[in-house]
């Protein structure tokens, strides 16, 4: 099962899931996805982790992530800082583009991960925004479901 940690220092997989700021469909905007490609894959080079599985919606993003606890909440920092400062601040309004905080769930076995992995895919599937998972770009279901490859790199050998 999922668990929920105050302390996600004793954890190395985790469902991420952050929200622009007022629930702003800023993924609609020209230019935002490429931009959080950028960041978390500037991330992913520079902080030891590997991305299990995404999806960008245009309110949200949601992320597996393969990460040392401790590197989690550095990791997060650094890409909305990242997206905030330099690929997005023309999109800023007040200083914020990002809800404060972001959501994560310790994944504490594989059952979780598939339940979780499988949510993210379907995510644009059940807003309408394409009829079959593979198809929508900005998630990592086409490197799963067929051999063509997503917008990041996704790391398949966890199982």
């Amino acid at each position: 099962m999922g668990l929920r940690l105050k302390n996600q220092d004793f954890a190395s997989c985790f469902f991420v899931t952050t929200v622009f700021h007022h629930h702003k469909k800023l993924g609609e905007v020209q230019g935002v996805y490429e931009a959080l490609a950028e960041s978390i894959n500037n991330r992913l080079k520079n902080i030891d982790s590997k991305l299990i599985g995404y999806v960008f919606m245009p309110s949200h993003i949601h992320m597996i992530l393969l990460i040392d606890g401790l590197l989690l909440s550095a990791f997060m920092r650094d890409f909305k800082k990242f997206t905030a400062q330099k690929s997005l601040k023309h999109l800023r309004e007040q200083n914020s583009l990002w809800q404060n905080r972001y959501d994560r769930v310790a994944l504490i076995n594989l059952k979780i991960l598939l339940i979780k992995l499988n949510y993210i895919h379907d995510n644009p599937v059940r807003a309408g925004l394409v009829s079959k998972p593979e198809d929508w770009y900005w998630s990592s279901a086409s490197d799963y479901f067929t051999e063509n490859v997503g917008s990041l790199p996704v790391y398949k050998d966890w199982s």
